[in-house]
């Protein structure tokens, strides 16, 4: 036999127990993994953030079809219909960490007589941790608003005219008022959407020469939360209606007979003002 071939045999007997050792440590090694998204106690549980919207007229609930609130500018009023987007929930770290929720798109409608669309629940890949501020978009931005984007009620019938800008209503607040002291109850569309701008003093769809996006991005006063992994809350985001008549101005509805549409200095005026409507608060458990 050559030196060759005596070296080659005994390299092979080396080899063999060790080759045979990684084997059986290598099977060893799935029974001690795990698959991803879990521990070894069991799946990861998700977190979760149930956002709850409440509608009040200062602190009360809001009644629709009732006339029992006063505004700004002493007039009386009553609610008959409530509808509006909310887009782009985020929450915010110090340290520059933004997480927006991608649920439905970011997009929600909200319809007082509708009481499911009150709650709206983000669990969507969500962080957990410690947030120091929350924001929302008031209605939609212009990348995501544009026409037919919803086929079905009742986000459908929130559509705003092409001719006017198109896409879809921020919101429709449909209300009766009276001047107090009066008797004369009268209807008042208090719609926002996008705005228009007018060549001349002449309010006339021929005379349209440009579009203001009025959506408005609100960074919620007082909105910093801990949610820990596997956590349930609800953030309570409460829109004040009488704020919408009051703040940056005084709103008068006699100023502007029945609606706002096709007017962006009313719009602008109700826009200001809107700022201000949302506030919010934490709850555990997702209640």
């Amino acid at each position: 036999m050559r030196t060759s071939q005596i070296i080659h045999i005994k390299n092979s007997a080396l080899i063999a127990p060790v080759f045979l050792a990684l084997i059986a440590a290598g099977m060893l090694i799935p029974a001690s993994c795990t698959k991803s998204g879990t521990t070894q106690e069991g799946p990861l549980k998700p977190t979760t953030l149930v956002v709850r919207f409440e509608n009040k007229v200062d602190s009360l609930p809001l009644v629709l079809d009732t006339m029992l609130y006063e505004n700004a500018s002493s007039d009386f009023y009553s609610i008959t219909d409530l509808q509006y987007f909310i887009s782009d929930i985020s929450l915010h770290r110090n340290d520059g960490f933004n997480y927006t929720a991608p649920d439905d798109n970011g997009i929600h409608y909200v319809d007082a007589r509708i009481p499911s669309s009150l709650y709206w629940v983000l669990n969507k890949s969500m962080p957990y941790g410690k947030f120091d501020s929350v924001s929302i978009t008031f209605g939609i931005n212009a990348v995501k608003n544009y026409s037919n984007r919803f086929p079905n009620p009742p986000e459908r019938d929130m559509y705003w005219p092409d001719i006017l800008g198109g896409g879809y209503h921020y919101m429709k607040m449909n209300l009766l008022w009276k001047k107090q002291g009066g008797n004369r109850t009268m209807p008042f569309d208090f719609h926002i959407g996008i705005g228009q701008i007018y060549k001349g003093n002449v309010i006339s769809t021929d005379s349209i020469s440009g579009y203001v996006q009025n959506y408005f991005f609100v960074n919620l006063p007082l909105s910093s939360f801990t949610i820990g992994q596997g956590q349930t809350m609800s953030l309570v985001i409460t829109m004040n209606i009488n704020k919408w008549f009051t703040g940056n101005n005084d709103f008068d509805f006699a100023l502007y007979p029945n609606m706002m549409m096709q007017n962006q200095v009313a719009l602008n005026q109700a826009c200001l003002n809107g700022r201000n409507v949302f506030s919010i608060r934490f709850t555990s458990g997702g209640k």
